[in-house]
């Protein structure tokens, strides 16, 4: 089992994608709305096609450019990885934008987004290829984010949601060794429990909403949804959310885990070149999308912020060249 998208909260749009977008390399992906709140946004950033486990998303409303009460029960930061090799490139990176920058007896580069965000960055022995490069960035390609290693997640009883994930997820390879709960591919969530006088959690800038985590298929979700109800665990919601399904939980601490399926994607209602280039809704929003455009631009919000790719897929966009195999047979280069 490997994460799905984590999402948190910002008040600030423009510097929150000028974070994730100008700086971080990633490519934003949607640009949409709130499902549970159509009045507020719901932007999504991921590798060029938006992959399950690169994706981040982040619900921005200037109500939530408050500070956040980090407390008794909260996901704290975003686990990024990078090819190996490419650290001292994302160190020198970050410091040229004037971010803190720095690297760990670990080898893991320690830096914080403009909502105060923890952030750490790992070398992987993985690399972007193909049309999982985002080829709107000047990152490198062999430098770019491959995708989300995990999260911290702090509770005031580390055994109680330990044994949330392991018994719940045990059927899709997670195990829970110490305060780790470990995923696939290097991926983990690492456990700390909260102090007994800790303050009540409060959102603010930076908050994470959700952890979610992938599965294949709804079938997956079907029985996921009846083994937490076996099982005694607190289930939230079961829904269709267009560009995959979910089902969330509440962990023992307090905290909201989903999970999603991988499918359809995020091209269900835009082409890969276009992605994150208009008002995105998922299908069962189609009655009311018109109005809801016409109440987003009376507030300014008129979702162009980026436009579509218009290059050859390539690297440097080099150009698709005509070639004549010995037979005469067009094909491309």
């Amino acid at each position: 089992m490997k994460t799905h998208h984590v999402s948190l909260l910002t008040g600030n749009f423009k510097q929150n994608a000028h974070f994730y977008v100008d700086i971080l390399g990633l490519r934003f992906i949607k640009n949409s709305i709130n499902q549970a709140n159509p009045h507020m946004r719901h932007v999504y950033y991921g590798d060029f096609i938006g992959t399950p486990g690169t994706v981040v998303t982040f619900f921005p409303d200037a109500k939530l450019d408050r500070p956040r009460v980090d407390g008794k029960m909260f996901f704290n930061g975003l686990h990024f990885g990078v090819p190996a090799g490419a650290l001292p490139y994302w160190q020198e990176r970050l410091l040229s934008f004037n971010l803190p920058a720095t690297i760990d007896g670990r080898g893991i580069l320690h830096t914080q987004d403009f909502d105060a965000i923890p952030i750490e960055i790992k070398a992987v022995n993985q690399q972007q290829f193909d049309w999982h490069i985002n080829f709107m960035s000047d990152v490198p390609a062999n430098k770019q984010i491959t995708g989300i290693l995990g999260a911290e997640l702090h509770v005031p009883d580390v055994v109680a949601t330990a044994n949330f994930f392991e018994q719940l997820f045990s059927d899709y390879g997670v195990v829970v060794k110490g305060n780790v709960i470990n995923l696939a591919d290097e991926q983990a969530i690492y456990l700390y429990e909260t102090p007994n006088d800790a303050p009540e959690s409060k959102f603010g800038k930076g908050s994470t909403d959700h952890f979610a985590l992938a599965v294949e298929s709804s079938q997956d979700l079907d029985y996921l949804w009846v083994r937490a109800q076996e099982q005694g665990w607190r289930r939230e919601v079961y829904i269709d959310r267009g560009y995959f399904n979910s089902i969330y939980f509440i962990e023992p601490g307090g905290n909201r885990v989903e999970v999603a399926t991988t499918n359809p994607g995020f091209t269900l209602d835009e082409s890969v070149q276009d992605l994150g280039t208009t008002f995105a809704l998922p299908p069962r929003f189609d009655a009311n999308k018109e109005v809801l455009r016409k109440w987003w631009a009376d507030q300014g919000v008129l979702f162009d912020d980026y436009q579509p790719y218009s290059g050859t897929g390539r690297v440097n966009n080099a150009k698709v060249v005509a070639i004549h195999d010995q037979t005469g047979n067009t094909r491309n280069d």
